[in-house]
C-alpha cells in the first residue's frame, strides 16, 4: 500500500511542479501585454491631443458623433474543456449584419440618437422626441455610411488623427489577449491549489 501512495505524491508533486511552471510563464508574459497595451493608450490620447490642438477642440469632441453609430469590431468568447475562456475580436462589415448582431446594432443606435437630441436641445431645455420614421421615408434610398469613424471628423484629417485610430485598433486586440491570458492564469490557480489540497489530504490520511 505504500508503494501507491508514494507513487501518487511523487505524481501529484510533478503536476504541481507543471501548474507552477505554466502558471509564472503565463504571469510574465501578462505583465508585458498590459505593458504594451498601456503604452499604446496613452499614445492613442497623445496623438488624440495633438489632434484636437491642429485641428481645434471643437473639430475633435463628442459634437461630431452620428446621430446612429454602428460598432466595427465584436469580442467573441469561447469556453474550452479546460475551463479557460478565450476572447477574440472580429471585424464587422458596415450594413450586413448578421442575425445575432442586429439586436446589439439596434441598442447602440438608439443610445446614439438620444444623445444627438440631447446634444441639440434648444433654449427652451426641453428637447422633443425623435420623430417615428414612416413607411415612405424608409423606402427612400439612403447614402451609403461609413463605417470609419475618421469620417466623423472630416475628409482630411491630420495624421496624428489616424495614428491614434491605430493606435486604439491594436489596443482592442491586446487587450482581447490579455483577458484570455487572464482567464487561463485564473483556471491555472484554481487547479493549483485544488491539487495542494488533494495532497496535504493524502499526506494526513497517510501519516
Amino acid at each position: 500500500m505504500a508503494p501507491s501512495v508514494d507513487e501518487t505524491a511523487v505524481d501529484v508533486d510533478q503536476r504541481l511542479d507543471r501548474l507552477l511552471l505554466r502558471l509564472l510563464d503565463d504571469l510574465e508574459a501578462l505583465k508585458e501585454k498590459r505593458q504594451s497595451l498601456n503604452a499604446l493608450v496613452e499614445k492613442g490620447w497623445f496623438c488624440l491631443s495633438q489632434s484636437r490642438y491642429s485641428m481645434g477642440n471643437h473639430s475633435v469632441s463628442s459634437l461630431q458623433y452620428p446621430p446612429e453609430m454602428a460598432p466595427s469590431a465584436c469580442v467573441r468568447d469561447s469556453s474550452a474543456e479546460d475551463g479557460v475562456t478565450t476572447f477574440t475580436v472580429e471585424h464587422v462589415q458596415p450594413g450586413n449584419p448578421d442575425k445575432g448582431k442586429e439586436e446589439t446594432f439596434q441598442e447602440v443606435e438608439n443610445i446614439g440618437a438620444a444623445d444627438q437630441v440631447l446634444r441639440h436641445r434648444g433654449r427652451k431645455g426641453i428637447a422633443e422626441a425623435p420623430k417615428p420614421t414612416t413607411t415612405e421615408e424608409a423606402e427612400k434610398p439612403q447614402p451609403p455610411s461609413t463605417n470609419d469613424p475618421l469620417r466623423w471628423f472630416g475628409v482630411l484629417v491630420p495624421q496624428s488623427l489616424r495614428q491614434a485610430q491605430s493606435n486604439f485598433q491594436q489596443g482592442i486586440l491586446l487587450a482581447s489577449e490579455v483577458a484570455s491570458l487572464q482567464s487561463g492564469i485564473d483556471e491555472t490557480r484554481k487547479q493549483y491549489r485544488a491539487l495542494l489540497a488533494q495532497k496535504k489530504r493524502e499526506r494526513v490520511q497517510s501519516s
